[in-house]
Protein backbone atom coordinates (compact mmCIF):
# COMPACT_ATOMS: atom_id res chain seq x y z
CA UNK A 1 0.00 0.00 0.00
CA UNK A 2 2.75 2.64 0.65
CA UNK A 3 4.13 1.92 -2.53
CA UNK A 4 1.02 3.31 -4.38
CA UNK A 5 1.10 6.28 -2.21
CA UNK A 6 4.84 7.20 -2.99
CA UNK A 7 4.08 6.61 -6.41
CA UNK A 8 2.16 10.03 -6.39
CA UNK A 9 5.57 12.05 -6.12
CA UNK A 10 6.74 10.84 -8.80
CA UNK A 11 3.59 10.72 -11.57
CA UNK A 12 3.19 14.37 -10.35
CA UNK A 13 6.87 14.95 -11.03
CA UNK A 14 6.86 13.26 -14.46
CA UNK A 15 3.42 14.96 -15.60
CA UNK A 16 4.77 18.50 -14.79
CA UNK A 17 8.07 17.58 -16.32
CA UNK A 18 6.66 16.70 -19.77
CA UNK A 19 3.96 18.68 -19.95
CA UNK A 20 6.96 22.10 -19.06
CA UNK A 21 8.90 20.30 -22.48
CA UNK A 22 5.99 19.96 -24.38
CA UNK A 23 4.85 23.77 -24.05
CA UNK A 24 8.73 24.31 -24.19
CA UNK A 25 8.81 23.14 -27.34
CA UNK A 26 5.29 24.46 -28.56
CA UNK A 27 6.62 27.41 -28.11
CA UNK A 28 10.17 27.52 -29.10
CA UNK A 29 8.76 25.73 -32.73
CA UNK A 30 6.65 28.62 -32.97
CA UNK A 31 9.40 31.21 -32.46
CA UNK A 32 11.59 28.96 -34.76
CA UNK A 33 9.08 28.66 -37.56
CA UNK A 34 8.28 32.32 -36.83
CA UNK A 35 11.87 33.60 -37.47
CA UNK A 36 12.48 31.26 -40.06
CA UNK A 37 9.61 32.80 -42.30
CA UNK A 38 11.08 36.62 -41.27
CA UNK A 39 14.30 35.79 -42.12
CA UNK A 40 13.33 34.59 -45.16
CA UNK A 41 10.99 37.18 -46.53
CA UNK A 42 13.86 39.73 -45.27
CA UNK A 43 15.88 37.80 -47.79
CA UNK A 44 13.67 38.04 -50.63
CA UNK A 45 12.86 41.37 -50.19
CA UNK A 46 17.04 42.37 -49.94
CA UNK A 47 17.94 40.47 -52.94
CA UNK A 48 14.79 42.41 -54.93
CA UNK A 49 16.40 45.57 -53.53
CA UNK A 50 19.29 44.79 -55.12
CA UNK A 51 18.13 44.13 -58.57
CA UNK A 52 16.20 46.97 -58.82
CA UNK A 53 18.96 49.14 -57.55
CA UNK A 54 21.49 47.37 -60.45
CA UNK A 55 18.74 47.24 -63.10
CA UNK A 56 19.24 50.28 -64.93
CA UNK A 57 23.38 50.19 -65.40
CA UNK A 58 23.12 46.40 -66.20
CA UNK A 59 20.56 47.14 -68.79
CA UNK A 60 23.09 49.93 -70.62
CA UNK A 61 25.71 47.65 -70.55
CA UNK A 62 23.66 44.78 -72.13
CA UNK A 63 22.20 47.31 -74.86
CA UNK A 64 25.98 48.32 -75.68
CA UNK A 65 27.41 44.62 -75.15
CA UNK A 66 29.64 46.11 -72.97
CA UNK A 67 31.25 42.52 -71.56
CA UNK A 68 33.40 44.02 -69.16
CA UNK A 69 30.90 46.11 -66.89
CA UNK A 70 28.12 43.01 -67.68
CA UNK A 71 31.11 40.77 -66.03
CA UNK A 72 31.77 43.35 -63.09
CA UNK A 73 28.14 43.86 -62.19
CA UNK A 74 27.25 40.31 -61.80
CA UNK A 75 30.76 39.71 -59.73
CA UNK A 76 29.59 42.63 -57.34
CA UNK A 77 26.22 40.66 -56.76
CA UNK A 78 28.08 37.12 -55.61
CA UNK A 79 29.74 38.70 -52.28
CA UNK A 80 26.03 39.25 -50.96
CA UNK A 81 24.53 36.69 -48.93
CA UNK A 82 23.71 32.84 -49.83
CA UNK A 83 23.60 34.23 -53.82
CA UNK A 84 26.13 31.77 -55.48
CA UNK A 85 25.78 32.77 -59.31
CA UNK A 86 24.37 35.44 -61.59
CA UNK A 87 22.97 35.57 -65.54
CA UNK A 88 22.70 38.41 -67.54
CA UNK A 89 20.76 37.39 -70.86
CA UNK A 90 19.36 39.34 -74.04
CA UNK A 91 15.99 38.63 -75.78
CA UNK A 92 16.77 38.77 -78.81
CA UNK A 93 19.77 36.72 -79.29
CA UNK A 94 21.95 33.94 -77.68
CA UNK A 95 24.19 36.84 -76.40
CA UNK A 96 24.55 36.11 -72.02
CA UNK A 97 27.41 36.45 -69.78
CA UNK A 98 27.43 34.49 -66.55
CA UNK A 99 29.27 34.78 -63.31
CA UNK A 100 29.45 31.80 -60.32
CA UNK A 101 28.69 28.49 -60.57
CA UNK A 102 27.78 26.82 -63.84
CA UNK A 103 24.58 26.36 -65.13
CA UNK A 104 24.95 22.34 -65.06
CA UNK A 105 25.91 22.66 -61.45
CA UNK A 106 22.68 24.70 -60.83
CA UNK A 107 20.54 22.53 -62.87
CA UNK A 108 21.50 19.17 -61.16
CA UNK A 109 20.26 20.66 -57.74
CA UNK A 110 17.06 23.03 -58.66
CA UNK A 111 15.44 22.46 -55.65
CA UNK A 112 18.55 24.12 -53.68
CA UNK A 113 18.60 27.37 -55.40
CA UNK A 114 16.21 30.14 -55.55
CA UNK A 115 16.26 31.97 -58.10
CA UNK A 116 15.06 35.79 -58.47
CA UNK A 117 15.34 37.63 -61.84
CA UNK A 118 14.09 41.00 -63.19
CA UNK A 119 13.63 42.47 -66.99
CA UNK A 120 16.21 45.11 -68.44
CA UNK A 121 14.23 47.76 -70.14
CA UNK A 122 16.05 49.90 -73.13
CA UNK A 123 17.62 52.98 -71.66
CA UNK A 124 15.40 56.14 -72.12
CA UNK A 125 17.86 58.12 -73.64
CA UNK A 126 17.55 56.15 -77.00
CA UNK A 127 14.04 55.04 -77.34
CA UNK A 128 10.60 57.10 -75.51
CA UNK A 129 9.22 53.75 -75.25
CA UNK A 130 11.59 51.52 -73.45
CA UNK A 131 10.97 47.59 -74.49
CA UNK A 132 12.30 44.72 -72.44
CA UNK A 133 16.09 43.48 -74.29
CA UNK A 134 16.98 40.96 -71.45
CA UNK A 135 16.86 39.86 -68.05
CA UNK A 136 19.30 39.83 -65.03
CA UNK A 137 19.04 36.91 -62.93
CA UNK A 138 20.62 35.62 -59.65
CA UNK A 139 20.54 32.30 -57.77
CA UNK A 140 20.44 32.04 -54.02
CA UNK A 141 21.75 29.09 -52.55
CA UNK A 142 18.82 28.02 -49.64
CA UNK A 143 20.89 26.36 -47.21
CA UNK A 144 23.12 29.50 -46.75
CA UNK A 145 19.65 31.54 -46.09
CA UNK A 146 18.85 29.65 -43.07
CA UNK A 147 22.06 29.02 -41.57
CA UNK A 148 22.65 31.21 -39.49
CA UNK A 149 18.77 31.07 -37.92
CA UNK A 150 19.09 27.43 -37.64
CA UNK A 151 21.78 28.47 -35.05
CA UNK A 152 19.57 30.86 -33.31
CA UNK A 153 16.67 28.13 -32.77
CA UNK A 154 18.92 25.63 -31.36
CA UNK A 155 19.95 28.46 -28.75
CA UNK A 156 16.33 29.64 -28.52
CA UNK A 157 15.07 25.75 -27.98
CA UNK A 158 17.79 24.96 -25.77
CA UNK A 159 17.24 28.14 -23.51
CA UNK A 160 13.33 27.72 -23.65
CA UNK A 161 13.95 24.28 -22.35
CA UNK A 162 16.47 25.32 -19.58
CA UNK A 163 13.75 27.25 -18.68
CA UNK A 164 11.14 24.64 -18.28
CA UNK A 165 13.11 22.34 -17.14
CA UNK A 166 14.20 24.61 -14.03
CA UNK A 167 10.20 25.73 -13.18
CA UNK A 168 8.96 22.21 -13.35
CA UNK A 169 11.50 21.29 -11.16
CA UNK A 170 10.76 24.31 -8.67
CA UNK A 171 6.67 23.27 -8.90
CA UNK A 172 7.54 19.78 -8.21
CA UNK A 173 8.98 20.89 -5.11
CA UNK A 174 6.42 23.16 -3.88
CA UNK A 175 3.91 20.43 -4.79
CA UNK A 176 6.09 17.61 -2.71
CA UNK A 177 6.19 20.30 0.77
CA UNK A 178 2.85 21.59 0.32
CA UNK A 179 0.53 18.93 -0.67
CA UNK A 180 1.83 15.37 -1.79
CA UNK A 181 3.91 14.98 1.30
CA UNK A 182 1.25 16.13 3.98
CA UNK A 183 -1.51 13.82 1.84
CA UNK A 184 1.35 10.61 1.54
CA UNK A 185 1.68 11.13 5.37
CA UNK A 186 -1.79 10.98 6.16
CA UNK A 187 -2.20 8.16 4.16
CA UNK A 188 0.68 6.21 6.08
CA UNK A 189 -1.58 7.31 9.42
CA UNK A 190 -4.60 5.55 8.24
CA UNK A 191 -2.76 2.50 6.56
CA UNK A 192 -1.38 2.04 10.22
CA UNK A 193 -4.56 1.69 11.67
CA UNK A 194 -5.72 -1.29 13.80
CA UNK A 195 -8.31 -2.96 11.82
CA UNK A 196 -9.33 -4.83 14.97
CA UNK A 197 -9.96 -1.26 16.88
CA UNK A 198 -10.41 1.61 14.16
CA UNK A 199 -11.08 4.65 15.63
CA UNK A 200 -9.44 4.37 18.57
CA UNK A 201 -6.27 6.57 17.36
CA UNK A 202 -7.99 9.53 15.70
CA UNK A 203 -6.31 11.05 12.03
CA UNK A 204 -5.01 14.25 11.96
CA UNK A 205 -4.25 16.43 8.67
CA UNK A 206 -0.87 18.61 9.05
CA UNK A 207 -0.97 21.87 9.52
CA UNK A 208 -0.53 23.15 6.29
CA UNK A 209 -3.80 21.60 5.21
CA UNK A 210 -5.68 22.48 8.29
CA UNK A 211 -9.76 24.12 6.95
CA UNK A 212 -9.18 22.29 3.46
CA UNK A 213 -11.08 19.48 1.75
CA UNK A 214 -8.38 17.06 3.37
CA UNK A 215 -9.66 18.39 6.52
CA UNK A 216 -13.69 17.46 6.36
CA UNK A 217 -12.37 14.26 4.61
CA UNK A 218 -10.17 13.51 7.83
CA UNK A 219 -13.36 14.72 10.09
CA UNK A 220 -15.57 12.17 8.25
CA UNK A 221 -12.91 9.13 8.26
CA UNK A 222 -12.58 9.74 12.04
CA UNK A 223 -16.78 9.61 12.24
CA UNK A 224 -16.67 6.29 10.07
CA UNK A 225 -13.63 4.80 12.26
CA UNK A 226 -15.75 5.05 14.94
CA UNK A 227 -19.49 4.36 13.74
CA UNK A 228 -17.20 1.20 12.52
CA UNK A 229 -16.13 0.03 15.81
CA UNK A 230 -19.62 0.48 17.21
CA UNK A 231 -21.26 -1.44 14.89
CA UNK A 232 -18.07 -4.09 15.11
CA UNK A 233 -19.00 -4.60 18.86
CA UNK A 234 -22.65 -4.65 17.81
CA UNK A 235 -22.26 -7.41 15.34
CA UNK A 236 -20.42 -9.53 18.01
CA UNK A 237 -22.93 -9.37 19.96
CA UNK A 238 -25.51 -10.10 17.04
CA UNK A 239 -23.15 -13.36 16.09
CA UNK A 240 -23.69 -14.86 19.51
CA UNK A 241 -27.12 -14.59 19.65
CA UNK A 242 -27.16 -16.07 16.33
CA UNK A 243 -24.83 -18.98 17.49
CA UNK A 244 -27.14 -19.40 20.48
CA UNK A 245 -30.39 -19.77 18.14
CA UNK A 246 -28.44 -22.18 15.79
CA UNK A 247 -27.42 -24.49 18.15
CA UNK A 248 -31.25 -24.69 19.41
CA UNK A 249 -32.26 -24.75 16.20
CA UNK A 250 -29.95 -27.58 15.32
CA UNK A 251 -30.92 -29.39 18.43
CA UNK A 252 -34.51 -29.48 17.20
CA UNK A 253 -33.81 -30.51 13.96
CA UNK A 254 -31.80 -33.01 15.10
CA UNK A 255 -34.92 -34.34 17.58
CA UNK A 256 -37.50 -34.24 15.16
CA UNK A 257 -35.08 -36.35 12.46
CA UNK A 258 -35.33 -38.87 14.92
CA UNK A 259 -38.81 -39.08 15.78
CA UNK A 260 -39.97 -38.86 11.89
CA UNK A 261 -36.81 -41.60 10.60
CA UNK A 262 -39.11 -43.98 9.77
CA UNK A 263 -40.43 -42.67 6.74
CA UNK A 264 -37.94 -41.87 3.94
CA UNK A 265 -40.08 -39.80 2.27
CA UNK A 266 -41.86 -37.54 5.21
CA UNK A 267 -38.42 -37.68 6.22
CA UNK A 268 -36.83 -35.84 3.37
CA UNK A 269 -39.97 -33.34 2.90
CA UNK A 270 -39.46 -32.58 6.81
CA UNK A 271 -36.02 -32.00 6.67
CA UNK A 272 -36.87 -29.23 2.98
CA UNK A 273 -39.46 -27.60 4.96
CA UNK A 274 -37.07 -27.44 7.53
CA UNK A 275 -34.12 -26.17 5.99
CA UNK A 276 -36.59 -23.61 4.00
CA UNK A 277 -37.69 -22.59 7.61
CA UNK A 278 -34.62 -22.09 8.81
CA UNK A 279 -33.28 -19.84 5.78
CA UNK A 280 -36.53 -17.77 6.36
CA UNK A 281 -35.83 -17.12 9.90
CA UNK A 282 -32.33 -16.52 9.63
CA UNK A 283 -32.95 -14.35 6.96
CA UNK A 284 -35.96 -12.67 9.03
CA UNK A 285 -33.91 -12.84 12.24
CA UNK A 286 -31.14 -11.09 9.99
CA UNK A 287 -33.26 -8.20 8.14
CA UNK A 288 -34.93 -7.63 11.80
CA UNK A 289 -31.63 -6.71 13.22
CA UNK A 290 -30.81 -5.06 10.37
CA UNK A 291 -33.65 -3.28 10.76
CA UNK A 292 -33.16 -1.77 13.69
CA UNK A 293 -29.23 -0.61 13.13
CA UNK A 294 -30.81 1.00 10.00
CA UNK A 295 -33.87 3.15 12.06
CA UNK A 296 -30.96 3.44 14.58
CA UNK A 297 -28.53 4.79 11.63
CA UNK A 298 -31.43 6.75 10.04
CA UNK A 299 -32.16 8.43 13.24
CA UNK A 300 -28.11 9.21 14.17
CA UNK A 301 -27.46 10.51 10.76
CA UNK A 302 -30.51 12.34 9.42
CA UNK A 303 -30.12 14.98 12.07
CA UNK A 304 -27.24 15.84 11.53
CA UNK A 305 -27.72 15.65 7.90
CA UNK A 306 -30.07 18.11 8.30
CA UNK A 307 -28.53 20.55 10.48
CA UNK A 308 -25.00 20.22 8.11
CA UNK A 309 -27.46 20.78 5.05
CA UNK A 310 -29.50 24.00 7.02
CA UNK A 311 -25.90 25.53 7.36
CA UNK A 312 -24.17 24.88 4.11
CA UNK A 313 -27.26 26.38 2.60
CA UNK A 314 -26.41 29.99 5.26
CA UNK A 315 -22.63 29.29 4.78
CA UNK A 316 -23.79 29.95 0.71
CA UNK A 317 -25.55 33.24 1.57
CA UNK A 318 -22.96 34.38 3.85
CA UNK A 319 -20.25 33.76 1.45
CA UNK A 320 -22.39 35.38 -1.55
CA UNK A 321 -22.63 38.50 0.91
CA UNK A 322 -18.92 38.46 2.42
CA UNK A 323 -17.80 38.23 -2.09
CA UNK A 324 -20.43 40.97 -2.14
CA UNK A 325 -18.90 43.28 0.35
CA UNK A 326 -15.14 42.68 -0.72
CA UNK A 327 -16.38 43.36 -4.26
CA UNK A 328 -17.95 47.03 -2.80
CA UNK A 329 -14.18 47.61 -0.84
CA UNK A 330 -12.14 46.59 -4.40
CA UNK A 331 -14.61 49.81 -5.71
CA UNK A 332 -14.18 52.07 -2.72
CA UNK A 333 -10.27 51.22 -2.82
CA UNK A 334 -10.49 54.35 -5.99
CA UNK A 335 -11.47 56.66 -3.08
CA UNK A 336 -9.06 56.33 -0.96
CA UNK A 337 -6.04 59.13 -0.73
CA UNK A 338 -3.45 57.17 1.19
CA UNK A 339 -1.29 55.32 -2.04
CA UNK A 340 0.04 53.03 0.86
CA UNK A 341 -3.12 51.82 1.93
CA UNK A 342 -3.83 51.09 -1.14
CA UNK A 343 -1.49 48.91 -2.47
CA UNK A 344 -2.01 47.23 1.36
CA UNK A 345 -5.73 46.47 0.23
CA UNK A 346 -4.43 45.42 -3.53
CA UNK A 347 -1.79 43.20 -2.01
CA UNK A 348 -3.74 41.33 0.16
CA UNK A 349 -6.63 40.82 -2.40
CA UNK A 350 -4.05 39.45 -4.96
CA UNK A 351 -2.76 37.12 -1.67
CA UNK A 352 -6.12 36.11 -1.00
CA UNK A 353 -7.32 35.26 -4.48
CA UNK A 354 -10.89 36.93 -4.77
CA UNK A 355 -11.13 35.70 -8.15
CA UNK A 356 -11.01 32.18 -7.55
CA UNK A 357 -12.68 32.59 -4.15
CA UNK A 358 -15.48 34.11 -6.26
CA UNK A 359 -15.56 30.96 -8.54
CA UNK A 360 -14.44 28.84 -6.41
CA UNK A 361 -17.14 28.81 -3.63
CA UNK A 362 -20.33 28.38 -5.07
CA UNK A 363 -19.20 25.14 -6.75
CA UNK A 364 -17.85 23.84 -3.68
CA UNK A 365 -21.52 24.49 -1.77
CA UNK A 366 -23.16 23.13 -4.82
CA UNK A 367 -20.84 19.74 -4.73
CA UNK A 368 -21.74 19.69 -0.72
CA UNK A 369 -25.83 19.77 -0.92
CA UNK A 370 -25.35 17.28 -3.74
CA UNK A 371 -23.48 15.45 -1.15
CA UNK A 372 -26.05 15.72 1.24
CA UNK A 373 -28.77 14.79 -0.49
CA UNK A 374 -27.06 11.73 -1.76
CA UNK A 375 -26.80 11.21 2.30
CA UNK A 376 -30.43 12.00 2.58
CA UNK A 377 -31.39 9.07 -0.55
CA UNK A 378 -29.11 6.65 1.29
CA UNK A 379 -31.32 7.42 5.06
CA UNK A 380 -34.51 7.06 3.00
CA UNK A 381 -33.96 4.09 2.24
CA UNK A 382 -32.44 2.79 5.45
CA UNK A 383 -35.85 3.93 6.74
CA UNK A 384 -37.65 1.20 5.01
CA UNK A 385 -36.86 -1.66 7.18
CA UNK A 386 -38.03 0.14 10.04
CA UNK A 387 -40.95 1.97 8.29
CA UNK A 388 -42.12 -0.75 5.86
CA UNK A 389 -45.08 -2.08 8.29
CA UNK A 390 -46.54 1.90 9.34
CA UNK A 391 -48.24 2.40 5.88
CA UNK A 392 -51.75 1.61 4.97
CA UNK A 393 -52.84 -0.95 2.71
CA UNK A 394 -55.12 -0.34 -0.43
CA UNK A 395 -55.90 -2.28 -3.39
CA UNK A 396 -53.89 -2.35 -6.36
CA UNK A 397 -53.79 -3.30 -9.68
CA UNK A 398 -50.19 -4.10 -10.45
CA UNK A 399 -50.76 -3.57 -14.03
CA UNK A 400 -51.32 -0.24 -13.84
CA UNK A 401 -48.43 0.53 -11.04
CA UNK A 402 -46.17 -1.15 -13.96
CA UNK A 403 -47.33 0.80 -16.11
CA UNK A 404 -47.09 4.25 -13.99
CA UNK A 405 -43.25 2.65 -13.14
CA UNK A 406 -42.26 1.87 -16.42
CA UNK A 407 -43.70 5.57 -17.66
CA UNK A 408 -42.04 7.44 -15.22
CA UNK A 409 -38.67 5.74 -15.16
CA UNK A 410 -38.18 7.17 -18.80
CA UNK A 411 -37.59 3.56 -20.39
CA UNK A 412 -39.75 3.73 -23.08
CA UNK A 413 -37.63 6.90 -24.39
CA UNK A 414 -34.65 4.77 -25.01
CA UNK A 415 -33.63 4.03 -27.82
CA UNK A 416 -31.61 1.29 -26.95
CA UNK A 417 -33.64 -0.52 -24.44
CA UNK A 418 -37.26 -2.34 -25.32
CA UNK A 419 -39.57 -3.04 -22.88
CA UNK A 420 -41.97 -5.91 -23.55
CA UNK A 421 -45.03 -5.92 -20.94
CA UNK A 422 -47.57 -8.27 -20.84
CA UNK A 423 -49.92 -8.46 -17.80
CA UNK A 424 -53.15 -9.11 -18.88
CA UNK A 425 -56.33 -9.17 -16.35
CA UNK A 426 -55.26 -9.95 -12.90
CA UNK A 427 -57.01 -9.76 -9.46
CA UNK A 428 -57.07 -6.69 -7.31
CA UNK A 429 -53.48 -7.29 -4.27
CA UNK A 430 -53.85 -5.98 -0.66
CA UNK A 431 -50.59 -3.74 -0.30
CA UNK A 432 -49.13 -0.20 0.30
CA UNK A 433 -49.05 1.57 -3.52
CA UNK A 434 -45.70 4.05 -2.84
CA UNK A 435 -43.56 0.89 -1.24
CA UNK A 436 -44.53 -1.80 -4.32
CA UNK A 437 -43.52 1.61 -6.76
CA UNK A 438 -40.41 1.32 -5.09
CA UNK A 439 -39.90 -2.87 -5.56
CA UNK A 440 -40.22 -2.47 -9.16
CA UNK A 441 -38.34 1.16 -9.90
CA UNK A 442 -35.53 -0.72 -7.87
CA UNK A 443 -35.45 -3.94 -10.45
CA UNK A 444 -36.04 -2.28 -13.73
CA UNK A 445 -33.31 0.41 -12.46
CA UNK A 446 -30.91 -2.96 -12.12
CA UNK A 447 -31.95 -4.07 -15.36
CA UNK A 448 -31.45 -0.85 -16.80
CA UNK A 449 -27.74 -0.89 -15.43
CA UNK A 450 -27.04 -4.96 -16.29
CA UNK A 451 -27.74 -3.68 -20.12
CA UNK A 452 -24.90 -0.94 -20.76
CA UNK A 453 -25.24 -1.55 -24.41
CA UNK A 454 -29.07 -1.85 -24.63
CA UNK A 455 -31.64 -4.74 -24.71
CA UNK A 456 -34.88 -6.20 -23.66
CA UNK A 457 -36.69 -6.09 -20.24
CA UNK A 458 -39.93 -8.30 -20.46
CA UNK A 459 -42.60 -8.14 -18.11
CA UNK A 460 -45.09 -10.57 -17.26
CA UNK A 461 -47.89 -11.62 -14.59
CA UNK A 462 -49.95 -14.58 -14.07
CA UNK A 463 -52.28 -15.99 -11.06
CA UNK A 464 -51.37 -19.07 -9.48
CA UNK A 465 -53.02 -20.64 -6.70
CA UNK A 466 -53.64 -17.75 -4.26
CA UNK A 467 -51.02 -15.39 -5.22
CA UNK A 468 -50.31 -13.02 -8.51
CA UNK A 469 -46.72 -13.58 -9.65
CA UNK A 470 -44.65 -11.06 -11.42
CA UNK A 471 -41.56 -11.93 -13.65
CA UNK A 472 -39.34 -9.04 -14.67
CA UNK A 473 -36.50 -10.55 -16.98
CA UNK A 474 -33.54 -8.48 -18.69
CA UNK A 475 -31.30 -9.68 -21.14
CA UNK A 476 -27.82 -8.04 -19.27
CA UNK A 477 -25.00 -9.39 -18.28
CA UNK A 478 -26.28 -12.02 -15.59
CA UNK A 479 -24.84 -12.43 -12.00
CA UNK A 480 -22.58 -15.58 -10.82
CA UNK A 481 -24.06 -17.97 -8.55
CA UNK A 482 -22.28 -16.55 -5.22
CA UNK A 483 -23.48 -13.05 -6.44
CA UNK A 484 -27.25 -14.33 -6.83
CA UNK A 485 -26.69 -15.44 -3.20
CA UNK A 486 -26.22 -12.18 -1.88
CA UNK A 487 -28.05 -10.17 -4.12
CA UNK A 488 -30.41 -9.29 -1.18
CA UNK A 489 -27.41 -8.43 1.50
CA UNK A 490 -26.93 -4.94 2.55
CA UNK A 491 -24.85 -2.95 0.99
CA UNK A 492 -23.99 -5.77 -1.37
CA UNK A 493 -22.83 -4.73 -5.02
CA UNK A 494 -20.35 -5.03 -7.50
CA UNK A 495 -20.47 -1.02 -8.38
CA UNK A 496 -17.43 1.04 -8.40
CA UNK A 497 -17.58 2.94 -5.70
CA UNK A 498 -20.13 6.10 -5.40
CA UNK A 499 -22.34 4.40 -7.91
CA UNK A 500 -24.35 2.43 -5.81
CA UNK A 501 -25.35 1.78 -2.40
CA UNK A 502 -25.87 -1.87 -2.33
CA UNK A 503 -29.58 -1.47 -0.88
CA UNK A 504 -31.34 -1.66 -3.88
CA UNK A 505 -32.77 -5.43 -3.69
CA UNK A 506 -32.35 -5.00 -0.04
CA UNK A 507 -34.94 -2.78 0.25
CA UNK A 508 -37.28 -4.78 -2.14
CA UNK A 509 -36.91 -8.24 -0.74
CA UNK A 510 -37.41 -6.68 2.89
CA UNK A 511 -40.78 -4.53 1.12
CA UNK A 512 -41.88 -7.85 -0.06
CA UNK A 513 -41.69 -9.75 3.31
CA UNK A 514 -43.39 -7.18 5.05
CA UNK A 515 -45.91 -7.26 2.44
CA UNK A 516 -46.32 -10.94 3.16
CA UNK A 517 -45.36 -11.88 -1.01
CA UNK A 518 -41.89 -13.22 -1.89
CA UNK A 519 -38.58 -12.22 -3.65
CA UNK A 520 -36.33 -14.91 -6.00
CA UNK A 521 -33.91 -14.18 -8.36
CA UNK A 522 -32.48 -16.50 -10.89
CA UNK A 523 -29.80 -15.36 -13.13
CA UNK A 524 -26.89 -16.55 -15.28
CA UNK A 525 -23.57 -14.64 -16.55
CA UNK A 526 -24.31 -13.75 -19.84
CA UNK A 527 -27.90 -14.84 -20.07
CA UNK A 528 -29.17 -11.93 -18.17
CA UNK A 529 -31.88 -12.33 -14.66
CA UNK A 530 -35.24 -12.91 -13.96
CA UNK A 531 -36.72 -11.56 -10.57
CA UNK A 532 -40.17 -13.11 -9.63
CA UNK A 533 -42.20 -11.21 -7.00
CA UNK A 534 -45.08 -13.32 -5.43
CA UNK A 535 -47.86 -10.79 -4.88
CA UNK A 536 -50.70 -12.83 -2.14
CA UNK A 537 -54.68 -12.22 -3.62
CA UNK A 538 -57.27 -10.19 -2.17
CA UNK A 539 -59.78 -13.32 0.10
Amino acid sequence: MTQYSSSIDKKLTLQVIVWSLLIGLLFSGAQVITDYRSETAEFVQDVEDLLVGRQATTALALYNYDTETLVAELASLLPYRAIVAANVAENTTDYHVHKGLGINELEQSPEVYLIFDIDLLEPDRYTDIPRVIGRLSVYADKREITVAQERRALFTLVIDLTRNIALAIVLVLVFRARLTGPIKRMTNNLLDVDIQQPGHVPLQVEESLEGTELDDLCSKMNALLVAMRSEMEQRIVAESKAKNLNEELEEKVRLRTHELNQTNQDLQTSLDQLKQMQDLLLQAQRMASMGQLAAGIAHEINNPVAVVYSNIATLGEYMSELIQLAEEYQHAEASISDVAVRNALEGMRNELDLQFVRDDAPELIAASKHSLERVRNIVNELRTFSDADKLPKEDLNLAEVMDEVISDSGLNSLENIHVIAVMGELPMVRSVRPQVKMVLEKILQNAREAMPEGGVIEVAAELTDSAVELVIKDTGVGMEPEDVASAINPFFTRKEVGDGTGLGLTVAYNIMMHLGGELKIASQPGEGTMVLLKFPCLT
